[in-house]
This record gives C-alpha cells, structure tokens and sequence, in this order.
C-alpha cells in the first residue's frame, strides 16, 4: 500500500504559452505522483487558458483555476486556498523542476522531520535549452528556526525565493501573499521560517529557472523595485522585536538595498524617475540607519556613512567605480 503522502503543486500561469508545455510535462513525469497539480490561469490573454483545460484532460491529478488578472501573489493565493495536499509546491510556469525534485524533498523532509526543504537551482537562459544538472552532492544542513532565519536574513545558504523550496502545509495555514508587490517572496519567505521548527537545506540542483528579458524582474528599474525596500525593512522590524541578534545583519542588507537602487534608479538617466525613487529611498534610509549604527565591515561603514551625508552622491560614486554590481 501507498502510504505517501499528498503533494500541491501551485504554478501560476500567465503569458506562457512558449515554456508551459516544458514546465507541466516536468511535474506530471515527477517519480513521486502523489500530486495534486493546480495550473491558476490568472486571465492570461493567451492560449494558456486552453492549454490548461487541455492538460487537464490528459491527466486527472491537474486542477484548473480561472481567474481574473491579479497578479503572482494572487494567483498563488488562489493555489493556496484550495491545495489539500500535507505538502506545497510552488513551480513557475516558465521554470521546470527535475524528475526527482518532489521525490528528493519530500524523502528529505519525512527523514527529518522537517517544515522546510530548500535544494539548490540553475539559472539558464530563455533560449538556452542545455542546462548542467549537478545533482551529486547530497549535503544534507539541518537548521533550527533562529539558524535557519540568520542563513536567510544574511543570504548565505537559504534564499528568499519560494519555489526552491517543499513546505508542510501547516506552516503556510495563516500567510498568503502580499498582493500588488514585487519581490513578493521577500516579503512571504521569513514569515514561514518563522513558522518552522526545523528546516533544511540540500546542494542538489533540482529546480531550473529560467531568466526572462521580458520578464517582470527582467524589465529595467522602475519605482516598483522598491517593494524590495518595503520587505526588508518589514524584516528589519520584525528581527529588532523578535531576534535582536539578527538586526544588525538585517538593517545592513536594507541599507546595501537602498544603495543597489539607488545606483540602478541613476542609470536609468530618466530625472524624473531618479528623483521620485531617491525621496522614498532616501526616507527609508536615513530612518533606518539613524536607528542604530550598522556593525558591519569598516569599507561598508564608511559607504553607509557617505550616504547619510548624500545618498545620490554616494551611488553615483559607486556606479563610476563600478561597486554593487
């Protein structure tokens, strides 16, 4: 008897009709079939609504959601509040995952009792179809939810993002996503760590991802990159009331944020967007460095410190000296 248990597979579909074929045939031909497959169709204005409807007929484990636009974190949302399975997935629907992903991380999880199960990924090209699979390391790291929440605040071994990644449901019972914001995954991954009491980490590489020029995170700066802002000062705060410890690695990378865009923002060479992104980068800043002094590096002191005296100046220095990139 099959005693495994049930796995949601959430993929949000939109404007993919070239690479969701690829994404849906690497998760029905998953070793581990105990899926429920949840393709959400958030009113995508191209074939991929039929296309949906067509693979559900092919296989009875794909569940089709139709919805008006709203976004990734809406339609993940919209995954979310109908998945039945002890476990979550999420795959985007340009990516694809390697035959023995689920397989490996839910083997993972059940051995050690674990929440959360991140494994390494690949990035390739949209039109660079051959990819190095290097699935030999079988490093297993497991973390308590403190280690697991400084490996990620710091960005060492633990991402953000949330489709490396198997969840047990129940830690992902009270959170949905953030509807309307980029770098929804910064604003969501903290928040089920936070809900854990072990994760862990694997080095095989098990999910492909796919960098898009047309993308949303592939288009040029515009003020919606700063949601990234947004995120990491909600982790700032919730690290100064929750792990005090983790504050100061916290309040550096918003600062190293605000940094990175601001020297993006000058690039643009557009002044009215450059001027409307350094008021509000510029008031996250000073808030956020007056609040305590970052403890990091003495060359990243001073960066920080040159841009309290004048945030514009101190990336413009840094894009002619070609720092941050």
């Amino acid at each position: 008897m099959d005693n495994s248990k049930l796995i949601s597979a959430i993929i949000p579909v939109y404007k993919v009709e070239r690479y969701l074929n690829q994404c849906i045939s690497s998760i029905i031909n998953q070793t581990y079939q105990n899926l429920e497959i949840i393709l959400v169709d958030d009113g995508s204005p191209d074939n991929c609504p039929k296309m949906c409807d067509e693979w559900a007929k092919k296989d009875s484990r794909i569940k089709v959601v139709h919805k008006s636009n709203g976004g990734l974190s809406d339609a993940r949302n919209a995954g979310l509040d109908i998945a039945k399975g002890e476990y979550i997935a999420f795959v985007d629907s340009d990516d694809y995952i390697a035959p023995l992903m689920i397989k490996t991380l839910y083997t993972v999880a059940e051995k050690n009792q674990s929440d959360i199960v991140e494994c390494n990924y690949c990035l390739f090209s949209e039109n660079d179809e051959v990819v190095t699979i290097n699935n030999t390391h079988h490093l297993v790291k497991n973390l308590n939810k403190s280690e697991a929440l400084e490996e990620l605040i710091k960005e060492r071994t633990l991402k953000h993002v949330v489709w490396n990644k198997l969840y047990r449901k129940n830690v992902l019972l009270n959170l949905r996503f953030e509807v309307g914001k980029l770098h929804e995954d910064t604003f969501f991954t903290y928040k089920a760590f936070n809900n854990c009491s072990a994760i862990t980490k694997i080095e095989n590489q098990l999910y492909f991802y796919r960098q898009r020029t047309d993308s949303i995170m592939g288009t040029k700066f515009s003020l919606r990159n700063l949601d990234s802002l947004e995120a990491r000062q909600n982790i700032y705060q919730f690290t100064k009331e929750n792990y005090p410890a983790l504050s100061s690695s916290a309040q550096e990378k918003l600062l190293l944020n605000c940094l990175y865009l601001g020297q993006m923002a000058l690039l643009t060479k557009d002044d009215q967007l450059i001027e409307q992104a350094f008021i509000k980068i510029n008031d996250i800043y000073k808030k956020n460095y007056k609040y305590q002094r970052p403890v990091c590096a003495f060359k990243y002191q001073i960066w920080y410190f040159v841009g309290l005296i004048s945030l514009k100046w101190c990336c413009n220095i840094r894009n002619k000296l070609e720092v941050g990139f």
